[in-house]
């Protein structure tokens, strides 16, 4: 059998992303699938590890191993295809030993694997994982690609029934995504985009009070250090003896006003 059709540029691979981390997570992996070699996708839940292991490697026969054992399937790399096992974490021990063993003999087995990172490894796990530290690339999480959501949502968003008009949205609502941590990743972001998309019964782009909770109010401000909130009262004060006039308390604090706006900003973070 030949080799398995390999996509030869992230932009025939059909997934959304263009920022840096994206473009750099995707270019590894494109060149370890090219050059052959087995590759372990890494990252945490909802990144999209799976839809780019199948992007990649299109006749890939997938086996979830939160579903199904592994059994005979690794059979099907002495074929020439690929396998692509998803969840190895979830792989039951005889099940990663017997991928260890088909490594240690194949090095480079037309292999594919998705790992989400939680509780410590056992040591057979742990075996799978050092020897593809090589060949693994991590996928990076969509808090840390917030330039990708406008293009996650057009890709994402479903085509409209007959009749009616196609889901937009609105620049607060947009600006509020991508203040959003996710910690779902792409598959929470999906989740809200189909739920909008099934039951919204109002017209024109979406609004910021449409959205979820916990993505309208925006990620809880974090605690301030005892430093910070020494300058935060010190800056207040200042404040309120000029009567809100932010260049007099600049001045008065020995500090640019710019630097009084960047760190009442960063307080609100």
């Amino acid at each position: 059998a030949g080799p398995a059709p390999v996509a030869a540029d992230r932009r025939d691979l059909g997934l959304a992303g263009g920022s840096v981390p994206w473009r750099h997570a995707v270019g590894r992996a494109l060149e370890l699938t090219a050059s052959g070699e087995p590759l372990l996708l890494v990252g945490e839940r909802g990144t999209g590890k799976t839809s780019l292991a199948r992007a990649l490697v299109a006749d890939a026969l997938l086996v979830d191993a939160a579903e199904a054992e592994l059994g005979t399937h690794a059979d099907v790399l002495r074929t020439g295809r690929p396998l692509l096992v998803r969840h190895v974490e979830r792989l039951a021990p005889p099940d990663t030993a017997t991928l260890n063993s088909l490594l240690a003999a194949h090095p480079n087995a037309p292999l594919l694997l998705t790992y989400t990172p939680g509780a410590s490894p056992g040591p057979c796990l742990q075996r799978l994982l050092d020897t593809l530290a090589a060949r693994s690339v991590t996928l990076p999480a969509l808090r840390e690609r917030p330039e990708d959501i406008r293009e996650l949502l057009t890709s994402l968003t479903p085509s409209p029934q007959p009749g009616h008009p196609p889901l937009t949205w609105s620049l607060d609502a947009l600006r509020a995504l991508e203040r959003h941590p996710w910690p779902g990743n792409v598959t929470e972001l999906a989740h809200l985009v189909r739920t909008l998309a099934e039951h919204r019964r109002t017209t024109g782009p979406v609004r910021r009070g449409e959205l979820p909770d916990a993505v309208r109010e925006g990620p809880a401000p974090r605690p301030l250090t005892p430093m910070e909130r020494a300058e935060r009262s010190a800056i207040l004060d200042a404040l309120h003896l000029h009567g809100g006039n932010k260049a007099r308390a600049a001045a008065s604090l020995g500090i640019a006003r710019a630097t009084l706006y960047r760190k009442l900003r960063g307080y609100r973070d």
